[in-house]
């Protein structure tokens, strides 16, 4: 795809502006697509140190360099009106390629109607598809006043709480923050992040983290219990620039819920913080851990999160890390979990409500992909960029090993360290995924699992996957 970008020291005789062909070919492209990029064009990224386009929430795709020429042209605040082409055979390269962009921007809607977009080419995917993150999340606090029982971090409601090498862990300063919010921007060149924790609303600076976020280009989500979100609390947030935030509820039964997270009241807090965000002018989507307690009233989830008017919804399962390496009560197994996935998905069609399944798993035993949720694997650090409150870089927030950290170490001394070419080329997966079909996309599933569980499953399952 070639054409004319205004501004270039091109010869422009014997070009062709984009109103002459579209009148000439009786297209009426352009009032369509103004109306989608006014809606859309905040959330759409692309990045040429690895030739990569980035969709909400979080989907990758390869793009060429013409590709991201246009899309940087159409963010400046520039017209379609402005191109000039050489011929109609670019004229209509670039409607294609707008129409291709503007089908995968909402791919799960779109997909349901028209299947796939024949204008993409389809190439194997590798280790190798991106080579810095694409989302990042900051921890700016262990501090907690719920005390789940499956908690990563094994946060509770004092100075320094934490698990193992967390233990000592204290929050550190605004500036430090800030510092690490930059580099995310300006080194790892991230578009999106999520303030996570703990509770990140025990943070008296959030707002004033938000806002800094906000001003240097990023978009940010807020990863929170929702029991501190009162009306004071979401009007602050929501001046500071917060337009998303994830709300964490374990069940539709409150006393489950209030069980889970280790706190009676603890539910209906929650119901009220959702409502608040909600009025407030902040789009809530809600994610609920799913393990051996809750299993089987997670079913009733959708139906419940419909009446709050929660259109959006996110699960994973139980992962055994912090506190939750000693409730073994709470362990949901590979092998459980595929049905469970595939009914809540079920009922959220039903519903009309847009579900994400969040969990690697291992693709002989459950593929996520045949079951319409995407491709799933360890995002540690390929995708994901996570950091605790002291800028120590974790491989995720669940595994408590610092690779590195921000404040007193080069981002890209970090991220391309052979410990994180020993994640991202995934040689944590068990020995039992040599040779499988279904590496590639599968990549091993989640590697603490396997700390706990035995791989030896994964040979009759694998066989099954080779035939």
């Amino acid at each position: 795809m070639s054409y004319f970008f205004p501004g270039r020291k091109n010869k422009t005789e014997n070009f062709f502006t984009f109103s002459e062909l579209s009148k000439k070919n009786c297209v009426d492209f352009p009032r369509f697509f103004k109306t989608f990029w006014k809606k859309a064009s905040n959330y759409i990224y692309t990045r040429k140190e690895d030739n990569i386009l980035i969709l909400p929430p979080n989907r990758i795709y390869k793009i060429n360099d013409s590709g991201i020429r246009t899309i940087e042209f159409l963010k400046g605040r520039n017209s379609l009106k402005k191109l000039k082409f050489k011929n109609e055979e670019r004229f209509f390269s670039l409607i294609n390629f707008l129409k291709t962009l503007m089908f995968y921007y909402d791919y799960e809607n779109n997909s349901k109607y028209y299947g796939d977009f024949p204008v993409l080419e389809t190439v194997p995917f590798d280790f190798n598809f991106n080579r810095l993150p694409v989302l990042g999340e900051i921890a700016v606090t262990y501090r907690c006043n719920n005390k789940c029982l499956f908690c990563y971090a094994g946060c509770n409601n004092s100075a320094g709480s934490g698990t193992a090498k967390r233990l000592e862990m204290v929050d550190y300063s605004t500036g430090d923050l800030k510092k690490i919010i930059k580099v995310f921007k300006e080194e790892a060149k991230i578009p999106f992040f999520s303030f996570t924790g703990g509770e990140p609303l025990l943070r008296k600076d959030l707002n004033e983290l938000i806002s800094y976020s906000v001003k240097n280009g990023l978009i940010v989500n807020l990863v929170t219990n929702g029991t501190l979100a009162t009306k004071k609390c979401v009007a602050g947030l929501y001046k500071a620039g917060l337009r998303t935030a994830q709300v964490s509820i374990e069940s539709a039964i409150p006393e489950e819920h209030d069980f889970l997270t280790g706190r009676k009241g603890a539910f209906h807090e929650t119901l009220e913080g959702i409502k608040n965000l909600k009025s407030g002018g902040i789009s809530v989507q809600t994610n609920t851990t799913i393990n051996s307690l809750n299993k089987k009233s997670v079913f009733n989830l959708p139906d419940f999160l419909y009446t709050l008017g929660i259109d959006t919804f996110a699960m994973n399962m139980y992962i055994p890390s912090g506190t939750g390496l000693s409730r073994e009560e709470l362990f949901i197994s590979y092998e459980e979990i595929g049905s469970i996935v595939d009914e809540i998905k079920k009922k959220a069609q039903k519903l009309g409500m847009t579900f994400y399944w969040y969990s690697p798993t291992p693709y002989c035993i459950y593929n996520p992909i045949s079951s319409g949720l995407g491709n799933k694997s360890c995002a540690a650090f390929d995708s994901l960029i996570s950091v605790a409150p002291n800028g120590d870089v974790l491989p995720c927030s669940s595994w408590d090993e610092s690779m590195g950290n921000l404040l007193n170490q080069d981002f890209k001394t970090i991220w391309f360290s052979a410990r994180g070419d020993y994640f991202r080329n995934k040689h944590f997966a068990p020995s039992e995924c040599s040779g499988c079909q279904a590496f590639i996309p599968c990549q091993g599933a989640c590697p603490l699992y396997w700390k706990v569980k035995s791989s030896t499953v994964l040979n009759s399952c694998k066989k099954e996957v080779e035939k």
